[in-house]
């Protein structure tokens, strides 16, 4: 398995950070455990209280990065700790005397400490775990801001009608990097004293000898050299179709879904997550089948046919979101404030409960947990004919959420299923099992903050279906 792929990289204070809280919760509550009854404890306990630290910690954001110190920033540290602090104890304390309760626990000794001072003691380590990870976690996001998330300068050797193109691209893209023109009929002389990062090249076909030194030189000097397509990979982790020049460089890029083994360690996946989700889910199940029946005692769910494997027409299904009559007037792109979509419909939608259903879908391998959404086929049709390379994203199975979904607003135009396209090719061509927990990890996310569920707004839109 490749580990230098440009998601990993670019998350490295990420991984560090939530390896760290890892290894620091872990061990030091093994520690205070150890030193004050003489043994360990369980390691179920042990591991799932480390596990649950750092997932609750990304979703609340605790591994992004921090410019400087101040007295905003570290407030907003320590109150994201102490949240940590409290769900983390009250989950614990209603494990640990709930059971007692539930299986007669008195009737049982374990040992000769009481459950009483076994939660006491998983206060206090707790406390000085989430005072010690404060510390490190704040101080290490500035060291590592420091480091590597410094303004990148970059220089676009090529036309200006392709770099207005580029610019045109990456306008939506919230991102620290400045990209500057030359021109290639420019040499490239101006730019051996200046302090950069790299150069992207437009086309490298256009390069003359004399550049083409001057690029050897500066590569030398440590100064990054990408092709333009490469560039959009490492840096947004999204490969627009717009820059791609043949069929064949898609097929070279796509070498991770021939390892066989990860496709069947996802179907496995997909099958246990599903299962368990089902189970916790299924009281959202009956209250949201009351709340739609009540709005307008319509059908609870809609089916709808999309498109799945290498083409193939599938059944997919959701909870009914819209108002019964809502296509009365045919096939309509989403709109932020939609009219047709009911109250109950804008919560479910913002939360993503909508989708419950298709975890079905899942278990009878229609689908999959992860990967490109599954479009409608009439809408496809479209898509076909506006947005070259469509078709690619059907070469693994459709997800309930995917890169795109994590990466970019709800799609109501040609124009942004063309983006959303740029992310589920780079999907599909770094596709691994770390690249779906990571997706899992932000949809849980998006979720909980009840985001990218509205279009995006545009003051131009002209290519609505």
């Amino acid at each position: 398995m490749n580990f230098r792929i440009p998601w990993i990289i670019s998350r490295r204070r990420k991984i560090l950070g939530s390896s760290i809280d890892y290894i620091t919760n872990f061990f030091l509550y093994n520690y205070i455990f150890f030193k004050e009854i003489g043994i360990y404890p369980s390691k179920i306990v042990s591991l799932s209280f480390a596990l649950f630290w750092i997932i609750t910690s990304y979703v609340l954001g605790r591994y992004v990065k921090t410019e400087k110190i101040s007295l905003d920033t570290f407030s907003k540290a320590f109150l994201k700790i102490i949240f940590i602090f409290f769900i983390c104890n009250l989950i614990y304390l209603t494990i640990n005397w709930g059971l007692p309760l539930v299986f007669y626990w008195d009737k049982i000794q374990f040992s000769s400490y009481s459950s009483k001072e076994i939660s006491n003691l998983f206060i206090r380590s707790s406390l000085y775990i989430s005072f010690l990870s404060l510390f490190i976690q704040y101080f290490f996001s500035i060291i590592t801001y420091n480091i590597y998330d410094q303004s990148k300068e970059w220089f676009f050797f090529g036309t200006n009608s392709h770099y207005q193109q580029v610019l045109t691209e990456i306008e939506d893209i919230k991102n620290d990097i400045n990209l500057s023109l030359v021109d290639k009929k420019d040499d490239l002389d101006q730019l051996k004293n200046k302090n950069f990062k790299g150069i992207v090249i437009g086309n490298f076909s256009n390069i003359n000898k004399k550049n083409l030194n001057i690029i050897f030189n500066l590569k030398l000097r440590g100064i990054h050299v990408e092709s333009l397509l490469s560039w959009f990979e490492n840096e947004f982790h999204r490969m627009p179709t717009q820059i791609i020049d043949n069929k064949y460089q898609l097929i070279e890029k796509c070498k991770s879904i021939e390892d066989s083994y990860q496709l069947r360690a996802k179907r496995i996946g997909d099958l246990l997550v599903s299962f368990l989700l089902l189970i916790l889910t299924f009281p959202f199940f009956i209250i949201i089948s009351i709340l739609i029946f009540l709005e307008d005692q319509g059908p609870l769910l809609y089916s709808q046919t999309r498109t799945g494997l290498n083409g193939k027409r599938i059944k997919i299904i959701k909870f009914r979101s819209m108002k019964i009559d809502a296509e009365k007037d045919g096939i309509q792109w989403s709109k932020k404030t939609d009219p047709r979509i009911t109250r109950i419909g804008r919560i479910i939608r913002a939360t993503r409960l909508d989708e419950l259903p298709q975890l079905v879908c899942v278990i009878n391998g229609s689908m999959s947990l992860i990967g490109p959404r599954p479009e409608r086929p009439e809408i496809e049709n479209q898509f076909l004919k506006d947005i070259p390379y469509y078709n690619y994203r059907n070469i693994l199975k459709p997800g309930i959420s995917g890169w795109a979904q994590v990466n970019y607003p709800y799609g109501a135009s040609i124009c942004d299923s063309s983006k959303k396209l740029s992310y589920d090719i780079y999907y599909i061509c770094h596709f691994s099992i770390l690249l779906d927990l990571l997706i899992l990890f932000k949809t849980i996310k998006l979720v909980l903050k009840a985001g990218g569920s509205k279009p995006k707004e545009r003051k131009n839109e002209i290519d609505n279906l």
